[in-house]
């Protein structure tokens, strides 16, 4: 009888069209190339390529627009020269630089893929060749530890038997091997036959796509067809282990290989305190145009006066008295000097923050895990303030709270429990088994015993140690452990795919005819064998929801159920086993549909699934296992932790309600204080009378056990918005019986409803990608499964309780701190440009500028730049390790950044313009005469110290924020003062430098401004005026408080230009 496999089908299928090759291939052009780019740029396009990238962002095209109107002399106010194009192009070229480096690593990264080597086929015998020369239709040898160059169809192997061994470390992670089979025919004809003449055949498969784990084809040669599937189906990136070498067919080559269309970017995350900032920019850029339009009418208003005093004076031409000509210069004007009104560093600088921020994340040695060497990693550094704003978290519960380490400890058979709660000794314990009964016999249950054995996917590897099981899932290495404890062992498969056992010393081998896959749809997996006896058995295993309502009614099956029961209440994972035996004639004809159903390339799986849901019934209860998942270490605290910080925890997991409530109370999820409320009903009349009763019931501290087929129900329809009311008085859910995309639609379900909080997701496997990406945090476990989780991730962390220093410390400290650098930023580029305003009262409001314009535009990128990044990196609240969950809340309810909040800052920095504009005018300006030449020179004596002012305010402002105090953080605010005045002596004097930069106005007024003895006094006064804004703050929240207890503008933290008293 012909043995046959299907394709793993561990995603949902999908469906593509076909793809037909024939060899020898005709038009190789037709197909990509096996050349791989990665990289965005060459020497040629880069500046063009780069700029056009950066110029697609709103603040570069801003700046570029203030360039070009400060290039029109009439309204220029820089004569003309287009000097903000120094901090632009400093902007500029930082993200080039960075972009430069970047695309550097991938056109290296390509070139080393692109030269690597192997063996193809050619009419005079093997010959290397570079990977990039590799086409479709060529046959490949790939030699043991070497990597596959293209997607290749597996035709043989150096083994006999037809198998090979793929690390897949490169794809999904994960590493333990794969086995793959070459087809009998294929392996037979290329081991013996093929000695590099022409092929004449023909490929049949999908046209390429991102599916990594399904694949389906024929192929015909020599008047047979054979039937592919993911068994044979070798993936680039993978590598070839324990075999000495396998020949290839290639199918896809360079960017149409499963691993380049993986390789796409991934939706874009924001963080709320992103989206908020760039609402605020928006009404700053608003305000920006009503300031100018209200100067702009003041302008003409006084233009329109004094029409005929100044027509001499300016020297105007008829053309230019026209009112509406004189409001559009004065806006424009304006305009330009509300330039700075929108920081240009502000985004440059939030970037080069959190990329710091998250290299402090990877080298936090506290989320260093030693047992797998794992660190923290960060994947996307833009949600670093998202860390400490999470609200609600949705959380796997195999492998992320458990070690997913499994130890079969129980199992029922003929309605009877065997296996107590005593360990095995340490000396005697045996790995994945930690099973203690006196009374169970091997050899009264052997029917059970050969079901563990046999029906599983688990792979063998001989080393010196002997054989070494490598299973992909650990349940299935637990029950293949207890078969072997319980005296029989598997220990391989041969040519055939016979399945070879040892019972009582001797070789058993049991005909493997077909198999059909679990998938998180199916929730079981069944074989199909030959025993010795010849007899032809299904043999089936999976979910109790699943089997149990496909057997027959017999006397053990009440009792199987209780056992189940009991088994969930001890918090141990179970599965139910169940077979039947079918004959000759039944099996020849399924047989034969399935062979049809292999054929079938677009409804392969389809079929497949029917095919199984007709042999998988009415098959006999053999029993049920039980297997423990112990708890990772300080889970309970953690999660204790977590809710004393005041979020909402959601455990979202496949197992029976009764196995999570049992772990729910070891993990600390639930308390005995709780009143457990359950929603399991299946009808939805019955799920909403549920909802109901417990919306109403007036317990404080509630939990919510929902199973998936509620959850199915309740997530449609009029239910949704009572399902939202109920987890809304619910401190925990419990969600049990969900598949992953239940997972990710609850995810998305809180999301929708309740758009002000934020969620983040944590799990360990594939199953938990969907909700990982859907959360506004994805974090990812780097388990036993792989490292899909981790990859689709945000963050990924070793082990579920380094998830409370993430959040509490690296996340508190990031929102904390970046908070604080956007309002800043705000605040000193509203004190540096309000200025010009006050002044424009004394002026006329005719747009004159009063700062030098060179110092004015390298403001943002030199006087007030590196200070307050190193604040956002370094600075310290308290000692980190104090940092818990009582202080999370600030974060939590947003108590650092917010509109309100966001205002406070530009008020503050609107006051403090003020008191520096007309303290420096009247203090020094209106106080001295005119100049031998009749100039006003105190003008520019009262800019450079206004201008001065504003440098230092906006310095020794980090000082008052800050709490950690570093000799190179205080040093740099120092030299920030320093280089303003040390930059306008340069500009003061007759040097070159002076001379091209037209400096001429502010000749000499350094030195005027420091033999004045008015600026001295002045700087007292102006830094003891700005700062006494907080403290006379302080006395009026004081007292509003007393009269408005609960408002939020006036509470203790609502006001986050200062320190916070946590």
């Amino acid at each position: 009888m012909k043995e046959v496999l299907i394709p793993d089908r561990k995603e949902s299928t999908i469906l593509f069209s076909e793809r037909r090759i024939f060899l020898p291939i005709q038009n190789p052009e037709l197909y990509s190339p096996n050349l791989i780019s990665t990289c965005k740029y060459n020497a040629i396009t880069f500046i063009p390529k780069n700029l056009f990238i950066q110029f697609q962002k709103l603040a570069n095209i801003y700046f570029l627009l203030v360039a070009v109107l400060q290039a029109i002399p009439e309204i220029s106010n820089s004569d003309g020269i287009p000097n903000i194009l120094l901090p632009l192009s400093l902007v500029l070229t930082v993200s080039a630089v960075r972009d430069a480096v970047e695309d550097r690593k991938r056109r290296k990264s390509d070139l080393e893929e692109n030269s690597r080597s192997t063996l193809k086929m050619t009419p005079t015998g093997w010959q290397k060749t570079l990977w990039q020369s590799i086409q479709v239709g060529d046959v490949v040898k790939i030699l043991k530890d070497e990597y596959f160059p293209a997607d290749l169809i597996f035709l043989a192997s150096s083994d006999p038997k037809g198998t090979s061994y793929i690390e897949t470390k490169n794809i999904d992670g994960e590493t333990n091997l794969k086995q793959k089979v070459a087809e009998k025919a294929t392996q037979n004809w290329f081991t013996n036959q093929y000695r590099g003449q022409r092929l004449d055949c023909e490929i049949r498969c999908e046209e390429p796509n991102s599916v990594i784990y399904q694949f389906s084809g024929l192929l015909r040669m020599e008047n047979i067809t054979i039937p592919l599937s993911l068994q044979q189906f070798l993936i680039r990136g993978s590598s070839l282990k324990n075999t000495n070498w396998v020949i290839g067919l290639v199918v896809y080559t360079g960017h149409e290989s499963k691993i380049m269309l993986n390789s796409v970017n991934t939706k874009s995350k924001f963080s709320t305190i992103e989206k908020k900032m760039n609402k605020q920019i928006v009404i700053i850029f608003l305000l920006q145009i009503i300031i100018c339009v209200f100067c702009g009418f003041f302008y003409m208003a006084w233009f329109n006066k004094n029409k005929s005093s100044t027509e001499n004076y300016l020297m105007l031409e008829s053309s230019d008295t026209n009112l509406l000509s004189q409001f559009t210069l004065s806006f424009f004007t304006w305009m330009l000097n509300f330039t700075n009104f929108v920081p240009i560093s502000l985004l440059v600088t939030l970037e080069m923050v959190k990329f710091s921020q998250g290299l402090l994340i990877v080298w936090d040695l506290k989320m260093y895990y030693e047992p797998s060497d794992t660190s923290a990693k960060v994947q996307s550094c833009s949600l670093n303030e998202e860390l400490g704003q999470i609200n609600y978290i949705f959380s796997d519960k195999t492998g992320t709270l458990t070690c997913n380490i499994m130890e079969f400890r129980k199992l029922t058979v003929d309605g009877e429990i065997f296996g107590t709660d005593q360990r095995m000794p340490e000396g005697k314990k045996i790995e994945n088994i930690d099973f203690v009964d006196p009374r169970f016999s091997p050899y009264r249950f052997p029917e059970f015993i050969m079901h563990l054995a046999c029906c599983h996917s688990i792979l063998t590897e001989v080393s010196e140690e002997g054989i070494e099981y490598r299973a992909s899932s650990p349940d299935e290495l637990a029950l293949v452990s207890a078969a072997n404890h319980f005296g029989i062992s598997f220990i391989g498969r041969d040519s055939d795919q016979n399945i070879e056992l040892i019972h009582q010393g001797n070789t058993v081998l049991v005909k493997l005819l077909n198999t059909i896959e679990f998938t998180s749809e199916r929730r079981r997996m069944t074989v199909v064998v030959r025993l010795p006896d010849k007899k032809i058995k299904v043999m089936c295993k999976g979910a109790d929801s699943v089997i149990l309502q496909r057997i027959r009614p017999s006397n053990i099956e009440r009792i199987t159920r209780e056992h189940l029961e009991i088994f969930a209440k001890e918090g141990l994972r179970t599965l139910v086993l169940a077979e039947k035996e079918i004959s000759e004639e039944y099996y020849a004809e399924w047989n034969e549909r399935f062979i049809l159903a292999l054929r079938d390339i677009q409804k392969r799986n389809e079929l497949i699934y029917q095919l199984g849901e007709e042999i998988e019934k009415d098959l006999d209860l053999i029993g049920a296992t039980a297997i423990e998942d112990k708890l990772q270490d300080h889970v309970p605290e953690t999660i204790k932790e977590l809710k004393e910080a005041g979020i909402k925890l959601w455990v979202l997991t496949g197992d029976k309600i009764e196995t999570a409530v049992n772990i729910g109370f070891s993990c600390s999820l639930l308390t005995e204080y709780m009143t457990l409320l359950e929603v399991s009903s299946i009808h939805k009349k019955d799920i909403m009378r549920e909802i109901e009763n417990a919306i109403s019931n007036n317990s404080i501290n509630k939990a919510l056990v929902i199973s998936g087929d509620a959850v199915l129900k309740a997530l449609y329809g009029d239910s949704v918005k009572r399902f939202i009311k109920l987890t809304d008085v619910c401190q925990v859910i419990l969600a049990c019986r969900v598949s992953p995309q239940q997972k990710a639609q609850l995810v998305e379900l809180i999301r929708d409803y309740k758009p002000e909080v934020r969620t983040l997701s944590i799990g360990d496997g594939a199953n938990d990608v969907n909700m990982i990406t859907a959360a506004h945090v994805g974090i990812g476990i780097s388990g036993l499964e792989g490292q899909q989780a981790a990859r689709a991730s945000d963050y990924s962390i070793s082990q579920f309780c380094y998830l409370k220093r993430l959040l509490f410390v690296h996340g508190r400290e990031c929102y904390r701190r970046n908070s604080i650098l956007i309002c800043y930023n705000f605040y000193k580029n509203v004190l540096l440009v309000l200025p010009l305003l006050f002044f424009g009262t004394e002026a006329a409001f005719s747009g004159q500028l009063i700062y030098n314009t060179w110092t004015y535009q390298l403001f943002n990128v030199t006087y007030a730049a590196l200070p307050i990044v190193l604040y956002a990196i370094f600075d310290r609240e308290m000692d980190l390790d104090k940092l818990d969950y009582s202080h999370y809340d600030i974060g939590a309810k947003d108590k650092l950044f917010s509109t309100v909040i966001f205002w406070k800052w530009v008020l503050e920095g609107t006051l403090q313009a003020y008191i520096i504009c007309f303290i420096c005018l009247y203090g020094i300006c209106y106080t001295t005469g005119h100049s031998e030449t009749g100039r006003i020179d105190s003008l520019w004596v009262s800019s450079c110290l206004m201008y001065g002012m504003v440098v230092i305010l906006v310095n020794v402002k980090i000082l008052l924020f800050s709490y950690a105090y570093y000799w190179f953080n205080v040093s740099l605010i120092v030299a920030s003062i320093f280089f303003y005045f040390f930059s306008t002596q340069i500009l003061d004097t007759s040097l070159p430098i002076a001379d091209w930069l037209d400096n001429f106005d502010m000749r000499g007024s350094v030195d005027q401004m420091a033999r004045n003895p008015n600026t001295y006094i002045i700087i007292l006064l102006i830094t003891y005026m700005s700062f006494f804004v907080q403290p006379l703050y302080n006395v009026l929240r004081s007292l509003l408080r007393m009269k408005y207890p609960n408002s939020s503008f006036v509470s203790d933290r609502s006001y986050s230009g200062h320190r916070v008293n946590s």
